[in-house]
Protein backbone atom coordinates (compact mmCIF):
# COMPACT_ATOMS: atom_id res chain seq x y z
CA UNK A 1 0.00 0.00 0.00
CA UNK A 2 1.43 3.36 -1.06
CA UNK A 3 0.66 6.40 1.09
CA UNK A 4 2.17 9.56 -0.31
CA UNK A 5 2.14 12.79 1.68
CA UNK A 6 -0.98 14.87 0.90
CA UNK A 7 -0.50 18.25 -0.73
CA UNK A 8 -0.20 21.10 1.76
CA UNK A 9 0.85 24.76 1.67
CA UNK A 10 4.52 25.39 1.03
CA UNK A 11 6.34 25.86 4.31
CA UNK A 12 9.89 25.96 5.53
CA UNK A 13 11.58 22.62 6.12
CA UNK A 14 14.40 22.48 8.64
CA UNK A 15 16.60 19.40 8.40
CA UNK A 16 18.12 18.27 11.70
CA UNK A 17 21.32 16.24 11.77
CA UNK A 18 19.93 13.90 14.43
CA UNK A 19 17.03 13.42 16.81
CA UNK A 20 17.42 16.08 19.55
CA UNK A 21 18.11 15.00 23.12
CA UNK A 22 15.38 15.58 25.69
CA UNK A 23 17.66 17.45 28.16
CA UNK A 24 18.71 19.87 25.40
CA UNK A 25 15.10 20.47 24.40
CA UNK A 26 13.94 21.13 27.96
CA UNK A 27 16.91 23.42 28.58
CA UNK A 28 15.91 25.43 25.51
CA UNK A 29 12.31 25.52 26.70
CA UNK A 30 13.38 27.06 30.03
CA UNK A 31 15.31 29.86 28.32
CA UNK A 32 13.38 33.17 28.64
CA UNK A 33 12.09 34.44 25.29
CA UNK A 34 11.35 38.08 24.56
CA UNK A 35 7.98 38.77 23.02
CA UNK A 36 6.41 35.45 24.03
CA UNK A 37 3.76 37.11 26.24
CA UNK A 38 2.80 39.39 23.36
CA UNK A 39 2.59 36.46 20.96
CA UNK A 40 0.34 34.55 23.37
CA UNK A 41 -2.26 37.34 23.12
CA UNK A 42 -2.38 36.93 19.35
CA UNK A 43 -0.65 33.57 18.79
CA UNK A 44 0.52 32.26 15.44
CA UNK A 45 2.01 28.80 15.04
CA UNK A 46 5.32 28.64 13.15
CA UNK A 47 4.93 27.33 9.59
CA UNK A 48 7.90 25.04 9.64
CA UNK A 49 8.49 21.30 9.44
CA UNK A 50 11.35 19.70 11.36
CA UNK A 51 12.79 16.70 9.55
CA UNK A 52 15.28 14.02 10.52
CA UNK A 53 16.32 11.45 7.93
CA UNK A 54 17.53 7.87 8.34
CA UNK A 55 16.55 7.29 11.96
CA UNK A 56 17.10 3.67 12.95
CA UNK A 57 14.61 1.98 15.29
CA UNK A 58 16.93 0.64 17.96
CA UNK A 59 16.40 -3.00 18.93
CA UNK A 60 17.53 -2.56 22.54
CA UNK A 61 15.23 0.40 23.12
CA UNK A 62 12.28 -1.41 21.51
CA UNK A 63 12.86 -4.49 23.69
CA UNK A 64 13.19 -2.38 26.85
CA UNK A 65 9.95 -0.60 25.97
CA UNK A 66 8.13 -3.91 25.43
CA UNK A 67 9.36 -5.25 28.78
CA UNK A 68 8.41 -2.06 30.66
CA UNK A 69 4.87 -2.38 29.32
CA UNK A 70 4.67 -5.96 30.54
CA UNK A 71 5.05 -7.73 27.21
CA UNK A 72 7.71 -9.83 25.48
CA UNK A 73 10.19 -8.27 23.08
CA UNK A 74 9.09 -8.79 19.48
CA UNK A 75 10.39 -8.01 16.00
CA UNK A 76 7.34 -5.84 15.35
CA UNK A 77 7.52 -2.39 16.91
CA UNK A 78 5.02 -1.17 19.51
CA UNK A 79 3.43 2.08 18.25
CA UNK A 80 4.45 3.65 21.56
CA UNK A 81 8.05 3.25 20.41
CA UNK A 82 7.20 5.24 17.28
CA UNK A 83 5.80 8.01 19.49
CA UNK A 84 8.99 8.00 21.56
CA UNK A 85 11.01 8.17 18.35
CA UNK A 86 9.26 11.29 17.06
CA UNK A 87 8.49 13.06 20.34
CA UNK A 88 11.82 14.90 20.84
CA UNK A 89 11.67 16.23 17.27
CA UNK A 90 8.19 17.58 17.93
CA UNK A 91 9.30 19.08 21.25
CA UNK A 92 12.28 20.78 19.61
CA UNK A 93 9.88 22.55 17.26
CA UNK A 94 7.74 23.67 20.22
CA UNK A 95 10.83 24.93 22.08
CA UNK A 96 11.60 27.44 19.29
CA UNK A 97 11.84 31.08 20.21
CA UNK A 98 8.90 31.98 17.96
CA UNK A 99 6.60 29.30 19.36
CA UNK A 100 3.82 31.22 21.15
CA UNK A 101 3.37 28.99 24.21
CA UNK A 102 5.74 27.74 26.93
CA UNK A 103 6.53 24.09 26.28
CA UNK A 104 6.50 22.99 29.91
CA UNK A 105 3.01 24.41 30.48
CA UNK A 106 1.29 22.38 27.77
CA UNK A 107 -1.36 19.77 28.66
CA UNK A 108 -1.59 16.61 26.54
CA UNK A 109 -5.32 16.10 25.82
CA UNK A 110 -5.42 13.45 23.11
CA UNK A 111 -3.21 11.27 20.94
CA UNK A 112 -4.13 9.56 17.68
CA UNK A 113 -1.92 7.13 15.80
CA UNK A 114 -2.72 5.75 12.36
CA UNK A 115 -0.24 3.05 11.36
CA UNK A 116 -0.47 1.83 7.77
CA UNK A 117 1.79 -1.20 8.02
CA UNK A 118 3.83 -3.13 10.58
CA UNK A 119 7.21 -1.69 11.50
CA UNK A 120 10.18 -3.92 12.24
CA UNK A 121 13.00 -3.43 14.69
CA UNK A 122 16.08 -2.10 12.92
CA UNK A 123 14.21 -0.29 10.15
CA UNK A 124 15.44 3.12 9.06
CA UNK A 125 12.76 5.79 8.74
CA UNK A 126 12.44 9.52 8.15
CA UNK A 127 10.63 11.70 10.70
CA UNK A 128 8.76 14.93 9.98
CA UNK A 129 7.06 17.09 12.63
CA UNK A 130 4.93 20.21 12.38
CA UNK A 131 2.17 22.03 14.29
CA UNK A 132 -1.27 23.04 13.04
CA UNK A 133 -4.92 23.82 13.80
CA UNK A 134 -4.81 26.47 16.53
CA UNK A 135 -8.28 26.64 18.12
CA UNK A 136 -9.96 28.51 21.01
CA UNK A 137 -10.78 26.52 24.14
CA UNK A 138 -12.58 27.50 27.33
CA UNK A 139 -9.30 27.10 29.21
CA UNK A 140 -7.02 28.65 26.59
CA UNK A 141 -6.12 27.37 23.14
CA UNK A 142 -5.50 23.98 21.58
CA UNK A 143 -3.31 22.91 18.69
CA UNK A 144 -2.06 19.71 17.08
CA UNK A 145 1.50 18.48 16.82
CA UNK A 146 1.70 16.14 13.84
CA UNK A 147 4.53 13.64 13.50
CA UNK A 148 4.84 11.62 10.30
CA UNK A 149 7.03 8.55 9.94
CA UNK A 150 8.04 7.77 6.37
CA UNK A 151 9.98 5.13 4.52
CA UNK A 152 13.17 6.20 2.70
CA UNK A 153 11.02 6.20 -0.47
CA UNK A 154 8.61 8.75 0.99
CA UNK A 155 5.67 6.45 1.76
CA UNK A 156 3.83 7.24 4.97
CA UNK A 157 4.26 4.46 7.53
CA UNK A 158 2.44 6.10 10.44
CA UNK A 159 1.03 9.44 11.56
CA UNK A 160 0.99 10.48 15.22
CA UNK A 161 -1.23 13.47 16.10
CA UNK A 162 -0.98 14.92 19.62
CA UNK A 163 -3.52 17.54 20.75
CA UNK A 164 -2.26 19.99 23.37
CA UNK A 165 -3.89 22.66 25.50
CA UNK A 166 -2.04 25.90 26.21
CA UNK A 167 -3.78 27.33 29.26
CA UNK A 168 -4.73 31.00 29.35
CA UNK A 169 -7.09 33.37 27.57
CA UNK A 170 -8.50 32.37 24.24
CA UNK A 171 -11.96 30.83 24.59
CA UNK A 172 -14.64 32.95 22.94
CA UNK A 173 -18.25 33.16 24.13
CA UNK A 174 -19.57 30.74 21.50
CA UNK A 175 -16.89 28.18 22.32
CA UNK A 176 -17.45 28.57 26.06
CA UNK A 177 -21.20 28.00 25.68
CA UNK A 178 -20.56 24.96 23.52
CA UNK A 179 -18.11 23.63 26.09
CA UNK A 180 -20.68 24.09 28.87
CA UNK A 181 -23.33 22.23 26.87
CA UNK A 182 -20.96 19.34 26.26
CA UNK A 183 -19.79 19.14 29.88
CA UNK A 184 -19.24 15.53 30.83
CA UNK A 185 -21.56 13.61 33.08
CA UNK A 186 -20.21 12.27 36.37
CA UNK A 187 -17.92 9.31 35.74
CA UNK A 188 -19.50 5.93 36.44
CA UNK A 189 -16.71 3.34 36.41
CA UNK A 190 -17.31 -0.03 34.76
CA UNK A 191 -16.42 -3.32 36.40
CA UNK A 192 -12.61 -3.39 36.68
CA UNK A 193 -10.71 -6.18 34.96
CA UNK A 194 -7.28 -5.19 36.24
CA UNK A 195 -5.38 -3.11 38.77
CA UNK A 196 -2.08 -1.31 38.29
CA UNK A 197 -0.01 -0.42 41.32
CA UNK A 198 2.46 2.23 40.19
CA UNK A 199 5.46 3.04 42.34
CA UNK A 200 7.02 6.44 42.91
CA UNK A 201 9.69 5.48 40.35
CA UNK A 202 7.24 4.80 37.49
CA UNK A 203 8.07 8.12 35.82
CA UNK A 204 11.80 7.55 36.11
CA UNK A 205 11.51 4.02 34.71
CA UNK A 206 9.64 5.30 31.66
CA UNK A 207 12.20 8.08 31.27
CA UNK A 208 15.03 5.51 31.21
CA UNK A 209 13.42 3.85 28.20
CA UNK A 210 11.93 6.85 26.41
CA UNK A 211 14.45 9.53 27.32
CA UNK A 212 11.63 11.89 28.36
CA UNK A 213 12.93 13.59 31.52
CA UNK A 214 10.13 16.12 31.94
CA UNK A 215 10.44 17.21 35.61
CA UNK A 216 6.74 16.70 36.38
CA UNK A 217 7.25 12.94 35.96
CA UNK A 218 10.60 12.45 37.68
CA UNK A 219 9.97 13.09 41.39
CA UNK A 220 7.63 14.79 43.80
CA UNK A 221 10.16 17.54 44.42
CA UNK A 222 10.67 18.42 40.75
CA UNK A 223 6.92 18.16 40.07
CA UNK A 224 6.17 20.68 42.82
CA UNK A 225 8.39 23.22 41.06
CA UNK A 226 5.87 23.12 38.20
CA UNK A 227 2.72 23.27 40.31
CA UNK A 228 1.98 19.58 40.87
CA UNK A 229 1.62 18.30 44.45
CA UNK A 230 3.13 14.93 43.41
CA UNK A 231 4.84 13.43 40.40
CA UNK A 232 2.50 12.18 37.69
CA UNK A 233 2.86 9.28 35.28
CA UNK A 234 3.61 9.96 31.62
CA UNK A 235 0.33 9.82 29.73
CA UNK A 236 1.89 7.76 26.95
CA UNK A 237 3.13 5.25 29.52
CA UNK A 238 -0.44 4.52 30.61
CA UNK A 239 -1.65 4.50 26.99
CA UNK A 240 1.16 2.19 25.88
CA UNK A 241 0.65 -0.20 28.78
CA UNK A 242 -3.05 -0.43 27.93
CA UNK A 243 -2.10 -1.13 24.29
CA UNK A 244 0.20 -3.98 25.34
CA UNK A 245 -2.42 -5.52 27.63
CA UNK A 246 -4.95 -5.40 24.76
CA UNK A 247 -2.76 -7.92 22.85
CA UNK A 248 -3.15 -6.22 19.49
CA UNK A 249 -2.03 -7.94 16.29
CA UNK A 250 0.95 -5.78 15.27
CA UNK A 251 1.17 -7.44 11.86
CA UNK A 252 -1.89 -5.48 10.69
CA UNK A 253 -2.52 -1.77 10.09
CA UNK A 254 -4.09 -0.15 13.12
CA UNK A 255 -5.56 2.95 14.69
CA UNK A 256 -4.79 3.86 18.32
CA UNK A 257 -6.73 6.73 19.89
CA UNK A 258 -6.17 7.99 23.43
CA UNK A 259 -7.83 10.72 25.47
CA UNK A 260 -6.46 11.94 28.79
CA UNK A 261 -8.53 13.30 31.67
CA UNK A 262 -7.13 13.35 35.21
CA UNK A 263 -3.41 12.74 35.78
CA UNK A 264 -2.20 9.52 37.40
CA UNK A 265 -0.34 10.59 40.53
CA UNK A 266 2.66 8.62 41.79
CA UNK A 267 2.74 6.42 43.71
CA UNK A 268 -0.81 5.38 43.00
CA UNK A 269 -3.34 2.77 41.94
CA UNK A 270 -5.16 2.67 38.62
CA UNK A 271 -8.13 0.42 37.91
CA UNK A 272 -8.62 -0.61 34.28
CA UNK A 273 -11.43 -2.21 32.32
CA UNK A 274 -11.18 -3.71 28.82
CA UNK A 275 -13.98 -4.27 26.30
CA UNK A 276 -12.72 -6.58 23.56
CA UNK A 277 -14.70 -7.14 20.35
CA UNK A 278 -12.50 -9.50 18.32
CA UNK A 279 -15.05 -9.81 15.51
CA UNK A 280 -14.99 -6.04 14.95
CA UNK A 281 -11.25 -5.86 15.58
CA UNK A 282 -11.62 -3.31 18.37
CA UNK A 283 -10.49 -3.03 21.96
CA UNK A 284 -11.50 -0.26 24.35
CA UNK A 285 -9.92 0.45 27.71
CA UNK A 286 -10.71 2.95 30.43
CA UNK A 287 -8.43 3.64 33.40
CA UNK A 288 -9.41 5.49 36.56
CA UNK A 289 -8.33 6.38 40.06
CA UNK A 290 -10.49 4.56 42.62
CA UNK A 291 -12.61 6.60 44.99
CA UNK A 292 -11.49 7.07 48.55
CA UNK A 293 -13.45 8.57 51.44
CA UNK A 294 -15.50 11.46 50.09
CA UNK A 295 -13.58 11.48 46.79
CA UNK A 296 -15.34 9.93 43.80
CA UNK A 297 -13.58 7.73 41.24
CA UNK A 298 -11.82 9.84 38.60
CA UNK A 299 -11.32 8.80 35.00
CA UNK A 300 -7.68 9.17 33.92
CA UNK A 301 -7.62 7.93 30.33
CA UNK A 302 -9.56 6.14 27.60
CA UNK A 303 -7.96 4.05 24.87
CA UNK A 304 -9.54 2.81 21.63
CA UNK A 305 -7.67 0.44 19.32
CA UNK A 306 -8.85 -0.86 15.97
CA UNK A 307 -7.03 -3.22 13.64
CA UNK A 308 -7.58 -2.36 9.99
CA UNK A 309 -7.50 -4.30 6.74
Amino acid sequence: MTNQLPARPVEQVKDLADVPSFPAVYAAALTPRRGRETSRRDPVLPEVTYRVRSVRIDAERAASFDHLMGGPATELVHPGVLHVLTFPVSLALMARGDFPFPLLGLVHLRNQVLQHRPVRVGEQVDVECRVRDLQPHRKGRTFEAVSTILSPDGDIIATDVSTYLAKGDGGGEDEARSSTRSRRRPFEPPRPTGRWKLGADAGRRYAEVSGDVNPIHMSGLSAKAFGFPRAIAHGMYTASRAFTEARVDLSRPLRWDVSFDAPVTLPGTVLVSYDDDREAGTVECVGWRPGRGDKSPRRCFEVQIQTLG
